[in-house]
């Protein structure tokens, strides 16, 4: 229900291309599948041709996930003569293409450490960071990885909605550089607090941010940044009491 909601407030467009750099089983592109094809203008065969087959997009690191997603993507008609994921690790370079929508829930935790073996015989462990001329600041923390590529890959007018933890919002260093990056180039205009286990595991407590790309000015870009607390005094379960679309209802006409 969450990803449905989520989706609908993005709301993208039968001519919008959507991404999810960290894909999974396909669960974002499949919901803004269900959600542009339902719009009038794919009513259009040419543009409904387009929309199963160019226009959704995805990457994971995992091979099994890949064809996980691929497979669940093909059972609902969409993609060509081509898979529209790939198995690659999208935080290695932002790629040729920009989005006008991104939709993800990137993976949680730091970038493992490497280990090496030394002539000695000894073990050495070093941390791989991701080091790109078009990221802010070098980290080894994921979710801040992913928030710097997903600023890179948007296309000017593009939104974005985004998992994160709520160390994200609020570790020093690292975090606080990038957040001051996005709040000034970009629209940051909604952060929906969820309790946890809804995302990850229980007792880690996400979050969705809502951000649009706007053109460079030198005034920061983020002028109100709304918060709706879907957490205090919240409990849900995947199984004895889950989320539902309606515990959301207030949220969206909010939103809205």
């Amino acid at each position: 229900p969450l990803i449905e909601v989520i989706t609908q407030l993005v709301d993208p467009e039968p001519e919008d291309t959507v991404h999810d750099p960290a894909v999974g089983t396909g669960g974002f592109l499949l919901a803004a599948y269900d959600h542009m094809k339902a719009k009038p203008a794919a009513r259009d065969r040419n543009v409904a041709r387009d929309l199963r087959e160019k226009k959704l997009s995805g990457t994971d690191i995992v091979a099994e996930v890949v064809r996980l997603c691929a497979m669940n993507l093909y059972l609902h008609g969409i993609g060509g003569t081509t898979s529209p994921v790939l198995q690659k690790d999208a935080l290695l370079d932002r790629g040729d293409k920009a989005f006008d929508v991104i939709l993800t829930n990137p993976p949680f935790g730091k970038r493992q450490s490497f280990r090496i073996v030394r002539e000695d015989g000894g073990i050495d462990s070093e941390r791989q960071d991701y080091v790109r001329d078009d990221f802010t600041v070098t980290t080894g923390n994921k979710q801040l990885n992913f928030l710097q590529h997903i600023k890179t890959i948007m296309g000017q007018g593009g939104r974005a909605a985004v998992v994160v933890p709520d160390n994200v919002l609020f570790e020093g260093g690292a975090g606080e550089t990038i957040r001051k990056r996005l709040l000034a180039g970009f629209d940051v205009h909604t952060l929906l607090r969820l309790p946890t286990g809804i995302f990850y595991a229980q007792g880690v407590k996400a979050n969705v941010l809502f951000f649009d790309k706007r053109p460079g000015r030198e005034a920061p870009w983020t002028e109100t940044l709304w918060i709706y607390d879907l957490r205090t005094n919240k409990h849900f379960t995947l199984k004895t009491n889950p989320l539902q679309k309606s515990d959301l209802d207030e949220f969206v006409r909010l939103y809205n």
